[in-house]
């Protein structure tokens, strides 16, 4: 009797909590963790496929299995998942080759390369050394955190690594041949499309912000790196490509224009703001003409607030009387803490007698609220001085300086009212 080929590739499952399925992949035999006779298989075997699932599975292969085998014979890690920080790790420790389990495609051809090293001179080891080629290429890729993508000259989709098809959410078959509208929203898809057609059009490097959809279906800041590739014939023949997540410092810088912009303790808008958004107000009336008026106000004895109930209650002071306010006002008006318990309003499109109307309305929702504390509670009240913008007045400054006279002589009068020029002297 003929004794039957001795196996070509022997399949070695360490997985810890994994399904236990074995690739199909012609030549596959599987044989056991716990060794025993193994070792002779291994012999005449091409290589053992060991499939891990994790760092645990991957210690036990490196300290109890792999210094089993001679020097030379070839392991080749099976992930399941795919994770590219293990994978740099397995091929930084003498793993022959590492690709995902449900690679199918790869694993063949790490087979075909191996083979190549029983006859290197034959023309299925020269094809094979190509595929190998292509193989050890895109492994190394895959392991790259960066994602990356190529594109032929009619913006179809060559080539990704690992981390692309994680970032989009999608798998190798299918993004290969497909174009951005098959993988991305239509609006982001003609981003895209315009800056591949220019790129390909201009030639060179091209880099820009954009947005990318994640695969959990959120949107993230990017930036794309790209760049044209050329054919022997000196023609654009397509686009490599790779993108950088920016979503983190995206964000920091919006959380720190909103701080630049802002009072911390109220949330509305700081000085500096209000001369920035007023200042552009002014001089659109300064050109055009109009109606706008500025209305300044201020707590009524606030310092005796926040001394006899502490700093806690008038910080609370300060945020129910911007709640207050915010409720009358509209998207146009310009409301911003000028410092301690003075406050800006500027209302565009707005005459004196409605900013006076504004002003009394803010002063009556203020007079029902109240501020307690262990020390006790206050009813809370404002003084408020309203003018309106004059054609002779040559900046905003000369304007407040006119609502703040009439915020004194309200202080003055007794506090709890408002004033402007039609208040009687």
């Amino acid at each position: 009797m003929i004794a039957p080929a001795p196996p070509r590739l022997l399949f070695l499952d360490l997985r810890q909590q994994g399904d236990g399925a074995m690739p199909p992949v012609a030549g596959l035999e599987p044989i056991s963790p716990s060794l025993g006779n193994n070792c002779n298989k291994a012999t005449n075997a091409l290589a053992v496929f060991v499939a891990i699932d994790g760092d645990a599975a991957y210690a036990d292969w490196r300290k109890r299995l792999h210094p089993l085998c001679p020097r030379a014979f070839p392991h080749v890690i099976l992930l399941a998942p795919y994770d590219p920080a293990l994978a740099r790790k397995v091929m930084a420790d003498d793993a022959a080759d590492c690709c995902a389990i449900d690679d199918l495609e790869r694993m063949e051809l790490i087979a075909a390369r191996l083979e190549r090293r029983r006859d290197p001179d034959s023309e299925d080891g020269r094809e094979a050394s190509e595929a190998m080629l292509y193989v050890r290429m895109q492994t190394a890729v895959d392991m790259l955190p960066s994602p990356l993508f190529m594109k032929d000259r009619n913006g179809r989709y060559i080539a990704c690594n690992k981390a692309f098809e994680d970032y989009i959410g999608q798998s190798r078959d299918a993004i290969l041949g497909a174009t951005v509208f098959d993988v991305a929203p239509a609006d982001l898809a003609r981003i895209y499309a315009r800056a591949d057609q220019a790129l390909m059009t201009q030639g060179g490097k091209q880099s820009y912000e954009a947005q990318v959809r994640y695969a959990d279906g959120s949107y993230h800041d990017v930036i794309f790196y790209k760049s044209v590739f050329y054919a022997a014939t000196g023609e654009a023949d397509g686009i490599s490509g790779t993108m950088l997540d920016i979503s983190e410092r995206k964000q920091l810088e919006k959380q720190l224009e909103i701080a630049a912009s802002t009072d911390f303790l109220t949330g509305i808008n700081n000085l500096r703001t209000f001369y920035e958004l007023a200042g552009q107000e002014f001089r659109r009336f300064s050109r055009n003409g109009g109606d706008l008026s500025l209305v300044v106000i201020d707590l009524d004895h606030f310092k005796q607030t926040n001394d006899r109930l502490g700093h806690a209650a008038g910080d609370e002071a300060l945020r129910l009387f911007v709640a207050a306010v915010q409720g009358s006002l509209r998207d146009q008006d310009i409301f911003a803490r000028a410092g301690g318990d003075e406050f800006r309003l500027l209302l565009p499109g707005t005459d004196l007698t409605g900013a006076i109307l504004v002003a009394e309305r803010i002063r009556l929702a203020v007079a029902r609220l109240q501020v307690s504390s262990p020390g006790g509670s206050v009813h809370l009240s404002i003084s408020a001085g309203v003018c309106c913008c004059l054609p002779g007045d040559e900046s905003l400054d000369a304007v407040i300086r006119r609502a703040d006279a009439e915020l004194y002589r309200a202080k003055a009068a007794g506090r709890n009212r408002v004033y402007s020029p039609q208040t009687p002297q």
